[in-house]
């Protein structure tokens, strides 16, 4: 009998329940329930319409006034009256940020500035706008990322990009910064800055630099930036001799590049081979005649190679060319250095002292022409090397001439210079 009673209960219950879901109507979905709320603001948008120009309008003209309170209360009445839709959120989100940010209201800002890339996140100007905000608050880490989320949002936007991974490196992110900068570099394999970033990254995580380097080298061998880095790498390592190839190689293509040939001098001064020094230079001087520095570099290598007649040679067209450089006269001043340590004995005689004379009036002059560097020299030679008072009272009966002294060595005789003497 029980049962019996348990089970009338229960079917009743479940009629009951039959019922009453039949009069319910169905449950929307949210798709439904979003186009019900959508319907339901435009519905109110439209019948204020005239209240939404009017106060858009009025925040408009006192934001360009600067008058940022009155702004502000027309912009929030434009919530009040539910104006804001996609298409008006452009037009007061970001004004509104920066009337808060223009009357110190920071933190204010930046919640209008989130609201309304909540809204439209593809809106450029409230990006920017949001992290010149934070720059100003000097808030680092909400800045990087504010950074980081904009880059999300404009992923090709390679500038940003760049700065991401300057960012990462300036605080010690070295893997973020690589991940960036290697993503960075398929799109932009020639950028010399994002190959920097990697190289960087790689170093301050004591990885191989030299491989990275290699290895971006063959995998574009005619990339001038990676044939410089890998010449760089080399050098540094003593390696003058495959540097010397890479730079070659790069001259076999492209023959007119004077700073390769620059840099090639470099390399074999570095292993000591003057003569190929100077037949390099020759090129550069063909290709660039008016680069003054090739003589002066022309007059070294001469000296060095001991041929002082050639070094003297392009000393003096250095000066005709530039007679108003005084790092002109100075290289000259090192050509009659060499000639008299080249003739002098132990101890420096008299004609050795004129000649050191001679380099003595060019620093002099170097010095006057405003070649500051030649101070030094200037202070050693007058203290140590030129002729000093008894010198010329004991030779100047054999030597001077019309007021005028010349050194008598043969091995001076190329030099054709002589020097004033003092009054007796």
């Amino acid at each position: 009998m029980k049962l019996k009673v348990v089970s009338i209960i229960t079917m009743g219950i479940m009629l009951f329940t039959m019922v009453l879901s039949a009069c319910m109507p169905p449950q929307a979905t949210a798709e439904e329930l979003a186009a019900m709320e959508k319907a339901r603001k435009d519905s109110v948008r439209k019948a204020n319409s005239r209240y939404c120009m009017k106060h858009l309008s009025f925040a408009t003209e006192y934001y360009k006034n600067k008058a940022y309170p009155d702004a502000l209360f027309n912009y929030k009445k434009l919530f009040e009256y539910e104006c804001v839709d996609e298409k008006m959120a452009k037009n007061v989100y970001v004004y509104m940020g920066n009337s808060y940010r223009e009357l110190d209201h920071l933190d204010t800002a930046l919640i209008y500035y989130d609201e309304g890339l909540s809204v439209i996140p593809q809106n450029k100007y409230l990006w920017e706008n949001k992290l010149f905000t934070l720059k100003m608050m000097d808030d680092e880490d909400l800045l990087l990322d504010a950074k980081v989320d904009m880059y999300a949002a404009f992923p090709s936007d390679s500038v940003l990009g760049e700065e991401l991974a300057e960012d990462y490196i300036r605080l010690g992110m070295y893997p973020e910064a690589k991940d960036m900068a290697d993503h960075l570099l398929t799109t932009n394999p020639a950028s010399k800055n994002l190959r920097n970033i990697v190289r960087e990254s790689i170093e301050a995580q004591g990885g191989d630099v030299r491989g990275f380097v290699e290895e971006e080298y063959n995998k574009n061998p005619d990339n001038i930036s990676n044939s410089r880095d890998l010449v760089q790498i080399l050098r540094d390592a003593g390696e003058s001799d495959k540097a010397i190839l890479v730079l070659e190689s790069i001259l076999n293509r492209s023959p007119g590049m004077t700073d390769i040939m620059k840099l090639l001098v470099e390399a074999y001064r570095e292993l000591g081979q003057t003569k190929t020094v100077i037949s390099w230079l020759k090129k550069l001087n063909t290709a660039n005649p008016e680069d003054v520095r090739i003589y002066f570099d022309m007059t070294q290598a001469y000296i060095i190679d001991g041929q002082l007649i050639s070094a003297r040679s392009w000393a003096d067209k250095a000066i005709n060319m530039d007679s108003n450089n005084g790092q002109a006269y100075a290289n000259r001043a090192t050509v009659y250095e060499a000639a008299g340590m080249a003739c002098a004995g132990s101890i420096p005689d008299f004609d050795d002292k004129l000649v050191f004379m001679m380099a003595y009036e060019d620093y002099l002059t170097a010095k006057d022409k405003g070649y500051f560097k030649a101070t030094n020299k200037i202070d050693f030679l007058k203290e140590a090397r030129i002729p000093q008072q008894g010198d010329w009272f004991f030779n100047r009966d054999e030597y001077v001439k019309s007021g005028k002294a010349a050194p008598k060595k043969e091995c001076y005789s190329w030099l054709k210079r002589s020097v004033t003497a003092p009054k007796a």
